[in-house]
């Protein structure tokens, strides 16, 4: 292990934000299942449930003078679990809940928090990796708790805007990379001592992993398949300016087909007239004028894109992280917005939506638009609307919410004849992932299982 791998540096202000976005990246939407207190720390082991590998363990190091927070595929502190307050109250208030967002705390420089849940369910664990103001607070609801006693932040550090002008070489130098800051460490705790071979393992992990590695192999395939263009489109112009169309005419309009090279034979269409035939030919040498121009230009688009592709520091890569996180909150913002031709009805003591259909294909549009967890809605063995209510994950939905909807439901599939006063109407609620379209059904029919029923009186 080299003499710089040892050096003990807590993570610089950039560091750490680049930390914390490739952490947002890789966990936000993964379930906490386990807590792993250690003398010095903890260990929360994620379940992530779109990426690989899917375990995948979040570490906060306490050190008071050298604090961390660092992302692992396997388990940096095996054998080293103690029992601590910190650890229980997370366990008890945060285990099995989704992480929904990871964001700096401004003004404060290395603050960042981690949100679970939502509404009434919301715990944040938030992280303080200042050296001497080392802590980490924990809070549910009314109740919190800390691992050192809570103190304000005395140093109240705005976090730096560099613009691009003004980062320099030696600067985007000092700056170290993930693996790099995750292996020192490693390193430090002295991993090795507690697991042979684990720091090899792990950095192969990492290496394999790691979203600065990950983002650096697709740019260098980027930009293997960028060059293989350039040739290509190389080629291509030469092909064009030195294709002998116009000589091959020339020779036609002088000599007709007499004492024709015999390479030349293959491109000439000898069914047609001698006139046709220089037509063609001048013709070819013309639009392979033109195509040179459009090729020339194609040329210059994607060797300018093959120099930004070639900038791989870590400048470079925390813009990538932060377009990729606008772009998820974007995506998570407009994915589940539905047009103003279905009915809907706001839920505000919960926050929650349910919109209803206006017809057949409605009805199927709002089912596929539905995430798994949300609801379905229908009266039963009777025609009506269909009406979904869109919710988190881990949010619960009460009785009296559903007995809302339910009379919204009949009131808004049902003419005022058919609703009599004192009718009762049975309503089938369904989480989504249960209920399947019938395939070809033009009336919006479908299928479903694994409903529960409620009986509304008008």
């Amino acid at each position: 292990m080299s003499a710089k791998l040892l050096s003990v540096k807590t993570p610089s202000f950039i560091e750490f934000q680049t930390l914390v976005e490739s952490i947002s990246e890789d966990l936000v939407g993964s379930q906490l299942q386990e807590v792993q207190a250690t003398e010095d720390g903890l260990v929360l082991v994620f379940y992530r449930f779109v990426k690989e590998p899917k375990t995948a363990y979040l570490v906060f190091d306490l050190d008071n003078p050298f604090p961390f927070v660092g992302l692992f595929y396997q388990n940096p502190w095996p054998s080293l679990k103690k029992v601590k307050p910190v650890g229980l109250f997370i366990n008890s208030h945060v285990k099995n809940l989704i992480l929904n967002q990871v964001q700096l705390v401004p003004n404060y420089g290395r603050v960042v928090k981690f949100i679970f849940g939502i509404n009434e369910n919301q715990a944040t664990i938030e992280f303080r990796m200042i050296p001497k103001q080392t802590n980490l607070i924990v809070t549910k609801e009314k109740k919190s708790i800390s691992w050192y006693p809570k103190k304000d932040l005395t140093v109240h550090v705005s976090a730096p805007v560099v613009a691009d002008e003004e980062i320099t070489s030696e600067s985007a130098e000092d700056v170290r990379s993930i693996p790099f800051i995750l292996n020192s460490w490693m390193s430090r705790r002295g991993v090795a001592k507690n697991k042979k071979g684990l720091i090899a393992q792990a950095e192969s992990v990492v290496q394999n992993n790691n979203p600065y590695d990950k983002w650096k192999a697709q740019k260098l395939k980027d930009i293997s398949k960028k060059k293989k263009a350039v040739e290509g489109i190389k080629q291509q112009i030469d092909d064009f300016l030195t294709f002998p169309w116009s000589e091959i005419g020339d020779h036609l309009k002088t000599y007709g087909t007499k004492n024709l090279r015999p390479e030349w034979h293959q491109h000439l269409n000898f069914e047609l007239s001698v006139s046709q035939s220089i037509q063609n030919c001048f013709a070819k040498a013309k639009a392979a004028k033109v195509k040179v121009v459009g090729a020339k230009s194609r040329l210059e688009i994607i060797e300018a894109e093959l120099i930004k592709l070639q900038d791989l520091s870590e400048t470079t890569f925390q813009k990538h992280l932060l377009q990729a996180a606008q772009k998820r909150n974007s995506k998570q913002k407009t994915e589940r917005v539905v047009e103003g031709k279905f009915r809907k009805l706001a839920l505000d003591d919960l926050k929650l939506i349910c919109y209803m259909g206006k017809s057949a294909k409605d009805n199927i549009d709002l089912l596929r638009r539905a995430k798994a967890w949300d609801y379905w809605i229908h009266l039963k063995d009777y025609p009506s609307a269909h009406a979904i209510i869109h919710r988190q994950k881990d949010q619960n939905v009460s009785d009296l919410t559903f007995k809302k909807v339910a009379e919204w439901l009949v009131r808004e599939s049902l003419n005022d004849k058919q609703v009599m006063k004192g009718a009762k109407f049975a309503v089938v609620f369904v989480e989504c992932r249960h209920v399947r379209p019938i395939k070809g059904d033009k009336l919006g029919r479908v299928t479903y299982h694994e409903a529960r029923e409620m009986l509304i009186a008008i």
